[in-house]
């Protein structure tokens, strides 16, 4: 009897421990994108399969102790969705665990009670189907909408009545927003090293603006952003006027860190780097850097000074910001040993940041192609730049518009070997319409004479035309790409969000170079093609491949948006 006792509690430990490799999603499902898609119905099942780059991991297996949980989160999410009388059926072929989902009819909206204020917010309708996350983000909606217009002390009822019985959905949403709020007075309280200056500069409202808690985010915001503190604590005080003042509460954390890059593109191969960086050295947000970087195609050494506050005599305050550097790098046609001098100014004013300083350039050429003529170069010169950037995020934006002017002039009545006025303009702009994104850019430069070329405009590359390699673009000498001195580059990408991190792109690229100041070419360049995109803990990672004809086609690989 022992004998059979032991027996069966090994296979029943051996059933119960089976693993599957698979699971496979039938029934009412979408086949790309929806509601019902793979990707969803992974997430509702909390199946995470490793990311593209991480190749190192594997794919994740199945227990058949998980399947009851699989059914159950399933059924739930088909009834927020609105499938009240909805199946899921389980069971296993070999290795797989196959999962049958059966919808059956959605229930409906029956009746909406809501003030005629709020209802432009509304993401339901009367006689469609309810969703429980379209009466969530409604409530979200007219909360921040209170929120931003100074109502924060508002008092919200909301309720979805779901009868099973009449299968039908009752919404009733009651508002009363309270009183009305202006910021008050600010009060900081910081132990820190840095004048309080400098931390109201961060500080986007201002006294007796109306109450709005998205300017309090972006303040927090900013402030996070300077690297110093460690605890930040930002906290309205509603009392019974209708003044609410801000407690800011802020300690200094480790200001102080040593980072460490890694990466690869399809020009540069792998590359690497470090850096040191103090956010405060010396008090007042002042910030050194150090750092290094090394990739296939060569090196740079760095250090960069950045003080937020020098005061000038009746001309007021100004950033500064001094950069030195040296570089070792590899181009198609020549080498470059580039020693870099730069100190900028920068001043806001009229609303718009202005950048302007001087720059001292030596540069080593060595070539082997008579036409880009080797020896060592002395570049004296003054710029201006401008930027304006409402981009909704630098590295992977959906909306907004971004815009840059640079000028710059090299002069020998500063020492320069060589006089030339440079102007380089781009602008950006970038919309969503979910699921897709739609971006254009352009842009042009323009030199008032030919100048060695390393001072050329190029094009052909991840972020430029994509149909071409990196600089290829243009006129060629004995095959080595030598730019040119007009440069108009344009291009229009719709991004197509097959879930939130995996998006598919298509692309057009226009590029017309000259060789003749003051005059375009009138040949453009064009490609076509696709791409695919990951957004990854470091930013999206870029595949794309463009097209300049039939049989020629260049391949990229990167990490950040092009736009």
């Amino acid at each position: 009897m022992k004998k059979y006792l032991i027996t069966f509690i090994i296979l029943t430990l051996f059933i119960n421990a089976k693993v599957f490799n698979n699971i496979e999603f039938r029934g009412d499902v979408d086949l790309v994108s929806g509601e019902f898609d793979r990707a969803t119905l992974l997430k509702i099942c909390h199946i995470e399969y490793p990311p593209i780059y991480k190749i190192w991991k594997s794919d994740p297996t199945f227990d058949s102790k998980q399947i009851d949980d699989f059914v159950e989160n399933l059924t739930k999410y088909a009834h927020s969705m609105g499938y009240y009388h909805a199946e899921v059926h389980a069971k296993t072929d070999e290795d797989t665990i196959v999962l049958t989902i059966i919808k059956k009819e959605p229930i409906k909206i029956k009746s909406i009670k809501m003030d005629n204020e709020f209802q432009r917010f509304a993401l339901f309708k009367k006689g469609r189907r309810f969703r429980t996350k379209d009466f969530t983000q409604t409530k979200k909606k007219i909360t921040r909408y209170l929120e931003e217009h100074g109502y924060p002390t508002y008092k919200m009822k909301a309720k979805a009545l779901v009868d099973l019985d009449l299968y039908q959905v009752d919404i009733d949403i009651q508002i009363d927003k309270g009183k009305k709020r202006y910021f008050g007075d600010t009060d900081i309280n910081n132990s820190s090293k840095i004048d309080n200056e400098l931390i109201i500069e961060q500080i986007k409202y201002k006294k007796d603006e109306l109450y709005d808690v998205s300017k309090l985010e972006e303040s927090y915001d900013n402030i996070y952003r300077l690297g110093v503190f460690d605890k930040i604590k930002m906290e309205p005080e509603f009392n019974s006027s209708s003044e609410t003042n801000i407690d800011i509460k802020l300690q200094e954390g480790k200001t102080k860190e040593l980072a460490s890059r890694l990466g690869y593109d399809t020009y540069e191969g792998f590359r690497g780097g470090a850096e040191y960086i103090d956010h405060n050295f010396f008090g007042n947000l002042r910030e050194f850097r150090l750092g290094g970087k090394l990739t296939q195609k060569g090196y740079k050494a760095y250090t960069n000074f950045y003080d937020p506050k020098v005061t000038f005599p009746i001309l007021g305050k100004f950033t500064l910001r001094n950069e030195l550097s040296y570089q070792r790098w590899e181009y198609d046609g020549y080498d470059e040993a580039l020693t870099i001098e730069k100190v900028t100014f920068g001043k806001n004013f009229l609303h718009l940041d202005h950048y302007f300083g001087f720059q001292i350039e030596n540069n080593k050429v060595e070539s082997d192609n008579g036409a880009l003529l080797s020896g060592s170069y002395l570049i004296n010169s003054l710029f201006y730049k401008l930027v304006i950037d409402k981009r909704d995020s630098p590295m992977d934006a959906k909306n907004g518009y971004y815009t840059s002017l640079y000028l710059e002039k090299a002069m020998t009545k500063l020492g320069s070997q060589m006089d030339y006025f440079k102007i380089l303009a781009e602008g950006r702009y970038i919309k969503e319409y979910a699921p897709m994104v739609f971006a254009f850019k352009t842009k042009m430069g323009w030199l008032s004479q030919d100048t060695p070329v390393f001072k050329h405009f190029f094009a052909g590359g991840a972020m430029s035309n994509r149909g071409f390699e990196y600089r290829d673009l243009g006129p060629h000498y004995d095959g080595d790409p030598i730019g040119g001195v007009g440069l108009i580059d344009s291009s229009l990408e719709s991004r197509y969000y097959l879930s939130q991190n995996f998006s598919v792109v298509g692309f057009m690229d226009a590029t017309t170079i000259s060789e003749e100041v003051d005059k375009y070419n009138s040949h453009w360049y064009r490609s076509y093609g696709f791409g695919i995109r990951y957004l990854s803990v470091i930013g999206p990672l870029r595949f794309d491949i463009g097209f300049r004809n039939y049989n020629d086609f260049a391949i990229h690989l990167g990490i950040g948006q092009v736009f």
